[in-house]
């Protein structure tokens, strides 16, 4: 199991490891160069790739529920067991339990298979294994070295036989000398053992505050001087550094962390994020996917399974300029064989299973790395996910950092920014424009002030009136959703900023992170909760995109005089937020264009109805969310419109009754002998006559909470003259036009808005 655990007193490959480095070369050669060179993987594919995995794990194990040994009993069984479980198998499957049982019983002889043992049981059921989880935690404990790194434990019996035998396992000579080269530290061990305590921990058993201190000692005391660490410790030299132990003890030393930030000095915990961070610098320095930088194709699986515990655990997107989990995702995709396998060795297998299962977590939250005190420290965002479980959208979220010059695409990556640290927010000039394109694409940005710095808060607000012209920060009140969307609570020192239909900017400037980071994520405290409500506004309730998926970016069509036969839109200007979704409508008008073939202006043109060339839009577009009201000239202008011949289309943007009010007053006050009616379910609009046919429509959970009965489309017309001249949608249409989340919108459900859209549009554009 170990990288070296056919050697315990040697750091070069035995033949056991050489023999490991051909089957890898083999597998390695079968990929068409370096990850990414072909078309990235889909995520349904790695689902494939997963599925396929497990199937082939399953076939391979043995009726008793274990897997074949390798070279500690018990290790692969518990290796792959705790693999599939990452992968979403349950932990009642026939399979899964018969393993689990094997693990259960499993003797506490070898850190490898302890550690793995309480992985795996943790990863199943901590309760149902409480009592086992916790002797080998406590077996764990009794095995840290003074140096407070680990060793392999105890020579098994097979060892001791084979030595007696003349077998002379590695070079020693007597069960003394043994004994001593299997208590002796490394790191592969080391970091086993403090990954499998972290779990336990989190699972509830009970872990000495010490045994962190020492390993956390330890682990800072050996690094190199470029950054890394090598597997043993008595050598200085840099090039004693490879890249499988450098990311395991990167991930280890975030897993101290965890455990002891915020009850020692400021100082250390300096030191140890000083630490990591050229821990991540090496790695960054001699990323490769070719082989375990440094070591060439010896121990190349666990290259890539300690290279996922680093990133994850760091909430790292990329390591210099490579975005790992998508490049290594296109590695396994492609190097996986036909029966699901990639090498002959089950525990490379399972590893190369978890890289992809626990990688795979769709993304809630990313942190920006801006250009000054940004906040290293994983704790917050950690514990926010942590809490959050399955609560958003039914799968267990991640976040992950980003680099503030990154493309939109990756800004769009995940539904919330989270922006913190001190001292005034210093970005590239051209980075400031992509987070204001974020919000106006669909994106939540939290402005974060770690330790409520002024500094920060004051230079936010200078960027946020620069960017957002005519927009405010206010306060957060107790009835806006973001303090009810789940819990209600009564915020404090919460500020909001409105775009279109949503809160898009949220600034804390008391800071929230550092309550997120000092909360228990089994414990909610009223800021876990707020950021349960954060993550609910932010998603409205849908599933998130999976980890691979590549975000569309809404694009507003070039503003050019359209040609003199094209018909145009116009979108109404009224006192009210009258272009609360402005890449709505040219995402339908390119639909007719595209797939009606309508000779239809791209996007709608702003007009004011008191415009002389009122006459020459063939339809008007009317949408927003609060009253609104007309000048008399307007209201005369518009009457004027619908008797010529004239269409408008209006809808509730987020279907609020501020704004259906308004339209109906505004009817009654232009015509008070008609009104509003319903369209009956054979209205041409529905019939198929034009566009397609529409019977039944969804709703959003806000209009099934009032009306879940409700399944027909709901449109009102009006009609002068026996033609209809308006056409008016209480039930929001947007998020089915531009595809942004709304919470809590009283809206249609996006595939229906877009189908009703396209058949008012085709209707009212009809000869």
């Amino acid at each position: 199991m170990s990288e070296c655990c056919t050697n315990v007193t040697r750091r070069t490959p035995g033949r056991r490891a050489l023999l490991v480095s051909a089957i890898v070369a083999v597998a390695v050669s079968a990929f068409p160069g370096v990850a990414g060179a072909a078309t990235p993987p889909t995520g349904r594919q790695i689902r494939a790739t997963i599925l396929r995995a497990v199937e082939a794990l399953n076939r391979a194990q043995r009726p008793d529920g274990r897997w074949p040994d390798y070279a500690q009993k018990g290790g692969v069984t518990a290796l792959v067991v705790y693999a599939m479980l990452q992968a979403g198998v349950s932990p009642e499957e026939k399979r899964a339990a018969a393993a689990l049982e094997v693990v259960r019983r499993l003797k506490n002889e070898s850190t490898y298979v302890v550690s793995l043992k309480v992985l795996a049981l943790a990863a199943a059921d901590p309760a149902r294994y409480k009592a086992e989880i916790q002797t080998a935690v406590d077996w764990l404990v009794g095995l840290q070295h003074a140096t407070g790194a680990w060793g392999y434990g105890r020579p098994p019996p097979s060892a001791i036989a084979d030595l007696k035998v003349g077998g002379a396992l590695q070079a020693a000579r007597s069960e003394a000398e043994l004994q001593r080269a299997y208590q002796r530290p490394d790191a592969s061990n080391t970091q086993f053992a403090i990954l499998a305590l972290s779990e336990a921990g989190r699972a509830g058993a009970r872990v000495p505050a010490d045994l962190w201190r020492k390993a956390d000692r330890h682990f800072r005391s050996t690094q190199l001087l470029g950054g890394g660490w090598g597997y043993v410790y008595h050598d200085p030299d840099p090039s004693e550094a490879y890249g499988s132990i450098t990311a395991a003890v990167v991930a280890s030393l975030q897993l101290c962390h965890e455990r002891l930030a915020g009850q020692e000095s400021s100082e250390t915990t300096a030191e140890r994020l000083a630490a990591i961070e050229r821990g991540i610098e090496w790695i960054a320095q001699h990323y490769t996917l070719q082989e375990n930088p440094n070591r060439e194709l010896a121990w190349y699986y666990f290259w890539l399974y300690a290279l996922e515990r680093a990133g994850v655990t760091s909430g790292r997107r990329t390591f210099g300029d490579h975005d790992w989990f998508r490049e290594g995702t296109a590695l396994l995709a492609r190097g996986q064989r036909g029966d699901g396998r990639w090498t002959d060795r089950l525990y490379h297998d399972a590893l190369c299973l978890l890289f992809l299962a626990k990688g795979f977590k769709p993304l809630l939250v990313q942190r920006l790395e801006w250009q000054g005190k940004w906040r290293r420290d994983p704790r917050d965002l950690d514990h926010l996910v942590r809490f959050l479980g399955k609560r958003v959208g039914g799968d267990r979220v991640d976040w992950r950092s980003i680099a503030s010059d990154s493309p939109l695409a990756d800004y769009l990556a995940a539904p919330v920014l989270h922006v913190t640290g001190k001292g005034t927010l210093r970005m590239l000039a051209a980075s400031v424009p992509r987070l204001k394109a974020y919000v106006e694409q669909g994106g939540l940005i939290l402005f974060d002030a770690q330790g409520g710095d002024a500094a920060f808060s004051e230079s936010v607000r200078r960027m946020v009136a620069e960017q957002f012209p005519g927009a405010t920060l206010a306060a957060l009140k107790a009835g806006h959703p973001l303090a009810q969307a789940v819990h209600r609570l009564t915020p404090k020192d919460i500020e909001v900023m409105a775009v279109g239909c949503r809160a898009a900017v949220v600034l804390a400037p008391k800071g929230i992170g550092d309550a997120w980071a000092a909360a228990r994520p089994d414990r909610a405290n009223e800021a876990l909760r707020f950021g349960e409500n954060l993550a609910a506004y932010a998603t409205a309730g849908q599933r998130l995109p999976d980890r691979l998926s590549v975000a569309t970016i809404l694009e507003m069509p070039p503003d050019e005089p359209p040609a003199g036969d094209t018909l145009r839109v116009g979108q109404i200007q009224h006192d009210g937020d009258w272009r609360p979704r402005p890449f709505a409508v040219p995402a339908v008008l390119k639909d007719l264009a595209d797939r009606f073939g309508v000779s239809v202006y791209s996007r709608p043109v702003p007009v004011r109805l008191t415009d002389p060339n009122l006459g020459t839009f063939a339809v008007l577009y009317l949408t927003g969310h609060h009253t609104f009201s007309l000048s008399d000239a307007e209201r005369a202008a518009l009457k004027t419109y619908l008797e010529q011949g004239g269409f408008v289309w209006a809808h509730a943007c987020c279907g609020r009754a501020a704004f259906d009010k308004a339209v109906r007053d505004l009817v009654a006050d232009l015509f008070p002998d008609a009104e509003l009616e319903e369209l009956p379910p054979d209205h041409a609009m529905y019939s198929g006559k034009v566009g397609t046919r529409i019977e039944e429509v969804g709703y959003s959970p806000a209009v099934k909470a009032d009306l879940p009965k409700l399944d027909n489309p709901v449109l009102f017309g009006l009609e002068r003259g026996g033609h209809l001249v308006m056409v008016y949608s209480p039930y929001g249409l947007a998020d089915g036009l531009d595809g942004i989340k709304t919470f809590g919108a009283r809206t249609v459900a996006p595939a229906d808005a877009r189908r009703l859209a396209i058949n008012i549009l085709l209707y009212a554009l009809e000869p």
